[in-house]
């Protein structure tokens, strides 16, 4: 009987080791030397913080039941309606101001009901099909086709919805809108450039994918007397009428000090990038790290190196790895698009570290 109790008392030890190493051990094995486990960064937190860059319908149900700590948040429909409206008062001889700010808006849990921030969250839209043609017959005085950067997110269909808004208020305006599907495809932003001034259209405003690779087929159009406006994303290209966009630094300073306070001035946070040459999204992105390095001294930057790809679907396989990799050691993320922050926020859910 001695015995058998014996075999017990040993087997509940090897158990509670077992245990011990399940729990304690993983805990003890990313804390730095001299760190104490209650110490470290990614225990003192309850789930992982994220905030965001605009707004999407799953994206706003998330802030509300508290899952996102913040969106910031610009406004697509005015961004729309002059990029279309400047055009027309070139057109016209009107003189017209060569960077227009459009403004970006911190949303939070707290104050994502208030109507001036409604308005922002839940922008007019309109389908991403065009009722006119490129190559059709001009039906008003003015012809003038609109490039987004793509035509699959909710963001560019608030833009369109603003760009029809000034073709009707104006009058003698005819919009064709024509993009890519996918936020990656230069080169089909470069022959959309190019079939316009073919076709020849009256003016061009473009959301540039890459602030370089479309540079020379602009400067091209500008040349052959194609006048362009920019929205959205800069471009280093000399003669565009204007630049119509958020001030996308300010956007990502306003996400650090918004995960800062979230996380109490302390923790390691992850920035997912979205795309190389994509300069609105790597402006928001400096802003947030040159922020985090003034502002925030206690919180560290463990990854800033990875790129969310084109679409919710590569920002999920994206953020499922990093958070596979860093697992237990990240308090807070940034994303700087709509569908970095989509995906993420599906990847955070899946692992079962959202707030």
């Amino acid at each position: 009987m001695v015995g058998a109790w014996r075999c017990v008392g040993m087997l509940m030890l090897v158990v509670a080791a077992s245990l011990a190493g399940c729990g304690g051990a993983d805990r003890s094995s990313t804390t730095a030397p001299g760190e104490s486990p209650g110490s470290k960064p990614g225990l003192g937190h309850a789930g992982v913080a994220l905030i965001g860059f605009d707004a999407s319908e799953p994206l706003i149900v998330a802030l509300g039941q508290g899952k996102i700590q913040g969106l910031v948040v610009q406004d697509p429909v005015r961004m729309g309606e002059l990029g279309v409206t400047m055009m027309v008062r070139h057109l016209e001889k009107q003189p017209v101001e060569a960077k227009i700010g459009t403004g970006e808006t911190l949303v939070t849990p707290q104050n994502y009901k208030e109507p001036n921030i409604a308005r922002l969250i839940h922008p007019i839209r309109a389908e991403n099909a065009s009722g006119a043609s490129l190559s059709g017959a001009k039906t008003k005085k003015w012809k003038v086709i609109v490039i987004p950067k793509g035509t699959t997110h909710e963001y560019w269909e608030a833009v369109h919805a603003g760009t029809l808004k000034a073709a009707k208020e104006l009058g003698n305006v005819e919009v064709v809108w024509l993009g890519p599907q996918k936020e990656d495809d230069r080169v089909q932003q470069i022959q959309l450039v190019q079939s316009a001034v073919a076709t020849g259209v009256d003016g061009i405003v473009l959301a540039p994918l890459d602030a370089e690779a479309l540079a020379a087929p602009v400067e091209a159009a500008i040349a052959k007397g194609v006048p362009v406006v920019i929205f959205d994303s800069a471009l280093k290209a000399r003669g565009p009428v204007s630049y119509i966009a958020t001030d996308n630094y300010h956007g990502g300073v306003l996400a650090a000090r918004r995960l800062g306070e979230t996380l109490d001035g302390k923790g390691r946070v992850i920035l997912l990038r979205y795309a190389v040459g994509s300069e609105s999204t790597e402006q928001r992105e400096k802003g947030f790290t040159d922020t985090l390095a003034k502002e925030f001294p206690g919180i560290k930057l463990i990854s800033d190196t990875e790129y969310a790809g084109p679409t919710s679907g590569t920002a999920q396989q994206r953020g499922q790895s990093l958070l596979t990799r860093y697992r237990g050691q990240v308090d807070g993320i940034f994303c700087p698009n709509e569908s970095s922050t989509s995906g993420m926020l599906r990847a955070l859910d899946g692992a079962g570290m959202l707030r």
